[in-house]
């Protein structure tokens, strides 16, 4: 049986069908220690077969036909293998993205992609992890046979990374606790919706998450406008996680939901911001309309009638300051109000919002309130800028302010606040959609240090179409495949890694290594003289209204890669002088 293979670098994407786009070339790889890394198998055989990994032993239901085994000797449990999966996006391409947890797969044809991700421990000694990759085949009751193998070396530099954690990068991804109960089918709030929630807000946590989210309203974002699209129709709403009554009259307010949240997300070490969700300038709020007929911006909270045993809405202003105040009052007698923020999602008029923050403001007037921001038009920070302490810019619009950029985060940073920047469904540019190239999942990292921003926002950790294993396509072209989530839901009530989703964390990695080596000191200018080569040069980049950007930064991956390294390198050295 012939077997053809290639070893690749992490930012490689396979695209079923257009195999001649992926370039043949030495395998250039070299790590820190305690850097978590990734490589690519491309392996395509001349007939179908069962392909396992590791010393896997499974049988397919046809039986013992054709078998290939592929496995990676030496230094045994540093890496860990598993089959790419793939995915049809919007222009029919079939794609490579969820990483599965499949050791073994049935390989009718084609080319297939293996994924091998590892960590050198800090006490590792030798200047390189020489490796080797043997396939072995068998056929019926055969014994194996040896049928490829190759050395892998891999640089290992005397270097020890800080895990993401403790790293300056501040990740706020956000999160929909609803989009993740209905993935499996469970109760909201249930026993089994939160061991799912802790499952995944660790592996939030693995990326280096620092925010906590609560969503303290119905249908804030009123489902993505879910319900305007039939095609992979899908439930995208999201539900309060306070549980609000009314008994003779007056509000009742369960926190226990909220509160094991919380717990569960401190207790992952995403402790430094507390996100309220819902209860001001949420993009879509008006087509859905609003059971409070006297506050302008739409506010829906669902309440049981213990009274008249029925569900309804809070229906007055009046009533909605009443249970902003509980709510509030809740959180900060946890001791838990300094890290609270106000969010609100791409606000756009001055006067409506100035109204609802006066209502906020109402319901605490002992108390300071923090707004935070995720705007599209830096004209609303101009405007409204004083209630504004954190601020985040989607891509277009820190393009088109880049000669004012550093004075709008000084001006942010002297509030006490954090200025990040997002992308969202747009542009098409710099994103991380499952069509983008895979090293601008990794350029995050390397932008928001180049821009000198505090870090990255985006809108969706893990919202998904009706089933994401068999169809992710969903609201094209105002959607890209992707565009939702960075994650899959694994059948065993945990997180399913992507490529994106990897390679996204290489780049918070190399922002770490940026700051660090600031402090031993290398120059930021130095560091920020050698990245415009690759990223370009800021005064390039332009705005393209309403939703482009032009941008020319390299998609090579190797210039990445040798960059960092010899910046890393020039510090070792300079350590030894």
């Amino acid at each position: 049986m012939k077997l053809d293979y290639k070893i690749l670098d992490s930012s490689v994407k396979h695209i079923k069908g257009s195999e001649e786009t992926i370039k043949s070339g030495d395998f250039y790889l070299e790590v820190a220690k305690e850097e978590s890394f990734a490589f690519q198998i491309f392996i395509r055989a001349d007939k179908p077969f069962f392909g396992t990994l590791g010393k896997n032993r499974d049988i397919h239901w046809k039986g013992l036909g054709d078998r290939i085994r592929i496995e990676i000797a030496g230094h045994e449990g540093l890496l860990d293998m598993s089959f790419l999966g793939y995915v049809q996006i919007d222009d029919g391409s079939i794609v490579a993205d969820p990483i599965l947890k499949k050791k073994s797969l049935y390989i009718e044809s084609g080319y297939q992609m293996i994924w091998v991700q590892g960590k050198v421990p800090k006490g590792f000694s030798k200047a390189n992890l020489e490796l080797e990759l043997r396939a072995y085949h068998s056929n019926g009751y055969r014994a194996e046979e040896l049928v490829a193998k190759e050395d892998v070396n891999i640089g290992v530099l005397d270097y020890v990374i800080r895990p993401v954690k403790e790293g300056g990068f501040y990740l706020d991804l956000w999160q929909h606790l609803c989009s993740w109960a209905r993935a499996y089918d469970v109760e909201y709030f249930s026993e089994e919706h939160f061991q799912i929630i802790d499952n995944y807000i660790k592996g939030l946590s693995e990326l280096g998450q620092r925010v906590v989210d609560l969503i303290i309203t119905d249908y804030p974002w009123a489902g993505q406008r879910c319900y305007q699209f039939e095609d992979n129709a899908s439930n995208l709403y999201e539900f309060n996680i306070v549980k609000v009554s009314r008994k003779n009259g007056r509000l009742t307010c369960d926190f226990s939901a909220v509160d094991r949240y919380i717990d569960i997300c401190f207790g992952h070490g995403i402790d430094e911001e507390i996100n309220i969700f819902g209860i001001i300038g949420n993009w879509d709020a008006y087509s859905f309309g609003s059971p409070i007929g006297d506050l302008k911006d739409p506010m829906r909270v669902v309440c049981y009638d213990e009274d008249l045993g029925r569900f309804d809405y809070i229906r007055s202003k009046e009533e909605f300051g009443e249970y902003l105040r509980a709510v509030f009052r809740h959180l900060a007698g946890r001791g838990l109000w300094d890290k609270v923020k106000i969010m609100s999602d791409e606000p756009n008029n001055v006067e409506l919002f100035k109204e609802t923050l006066e209502l906020i403001e109402s319901a605490v007037p002992e108390r300071k309130i923090n707004i935070k921001c995720a705007i599209h038009d830096q004209h609303f920070f101009d405007n409204y800028g004083d209630n504004i302490q954190y601020l985040s810019l989607n891509t277009c619009e820190l393009v088109n302010s880049m000669e004012r950029l550093n004075s709008i985060k000084d001006e942010v940073n002297s509030r006490g606040g954090k200025m990040t920047w997002f992308s969202c469904c747009f542009p098409e540019d710099l994103n991380i959609f499952i069509k983008s190239p895979l090293i601008e999942s990794r350029l995050n990292g390397w932008f928001t240090y180049y821009w000198d921003l505090d870090g990255f926002l985006r809108w969706a950790y893990a919202i998904w179409p009706t089933n994401p294993l068999k169809d992710v396509r969903y609201k094209y072209p105002k959607w890209n495949a992707g565009d939702m989530f960075f994650i899959y839901p694994g059948k065993d009530m945990k997180p399913m890694g992507s490529v994106r989703e990897k390679n996204f964390l290489f780049g918070i990695q190399d922002f770490g290594i940026f700051k660090e080596l600031e402090k031993s000191g290398i120059s930021k200018t130095e560091i920020i003289r050698e990245m415009e080569r690759l990223l370009g040069s800021k005064c390039d980049m332009e705005f393209v209204p309403e939703r482009s950007v032009r941008m020319k930064y390299s998609l090579e991956y190797k210039e990445y890669a040798e960059l960092r390294n010899s910046l890393i390198k020039k510090h070792l050295l300079n350590s030894k002088l």
